[in-house]
């Protein structure tokens, strides 16, 4: 034993001090791990009771005189703590504003399910579910694109003693051949209307 006794004894020593310390830095650190949703949820109250009109002329401005960020980047704060509150009835919440983005602009429900899907995954590796993982399971439920229809263009067609020109819309048209069709019968009934008026004038 050195003359100042071991690490050891001073630990036992110090003990009651060392648990009071190690309490104060958890609750630090679990203060910082969940400060972007607080920061967000305090964001969202400021704009939606207008208090920065206190201040400021505009949001926008508010968000850049007084905290030095973007609107966009304020609402990506604001939307990662709507995320958190949301998941807190699953008993997990992302641990960072990077994990909790991934599910920001889903339906609530479609938010829950992906969470729980990544939450399942990272459980079996003893891990918190990474940005990666949530962007996985939220791409599975994102709806897909719809393909473009090709436009289809303006077409001619010759006909003995004329000419048809059928010119598509953006919506109602289905086919050239039906464009015809209508139009067929379109003329058809205005040749027996008109066949009819000449008639009646007789």
């Amino acid at each position: 034993m050195g003359i100042w006794g071991s690490s050891t004894d001073k630990q036992k020593a110090d003990e009651p001090a060392r648990r009071m310390r190690l309490a104060e830095l958890t609750a630090t650190a679990k203060r910082g791990l969940s400060a972007f949703a607080e920061t967000g949820l305090a964001l969202e109250a400021i704009q939606s009771e207008e208090l920065w009109r206190l201040t400021s002329q505009t949001w926008a401005a508010w968000c850049t005189d007084e905290l030095g960020l973007t609107e966009r980047r304020v609402q990506q704060l604001v939307d990662a703590a709507r995320t958190c509150q949301l998941l807190k009835e699953t008993g997990k919440v992302p641990r960072s504003e990077r994990v909790a983005r991934e599910l920001a602009g889903m339906p609530p429900e479609t938010q829950v399910e992906a969470w729980s899907e990544a939450v399942a995954e990272a459980a079996a590796t003893g891990k918190e579910p990474t940005a990666e993982q949530v962007a996985k399971a939220a791409k599975k439920r994102k709806p897909k694109k719809a393909r473009k229809q090709p436009v289809s263009r303006p077409t001619n067609y010759r006909v003995p003693g004329a000419a048809v020109r059928i010119t598509p819309r953006k919506s109602g048209f289905t086919s050239y051949v039906a464009a015809l069709e209508h139009a067929l019968e379109l003329a058809r009934k205005a040749e027996q209307e008109a066949a009819a008026g000449n008639l009646r004038v007789a």
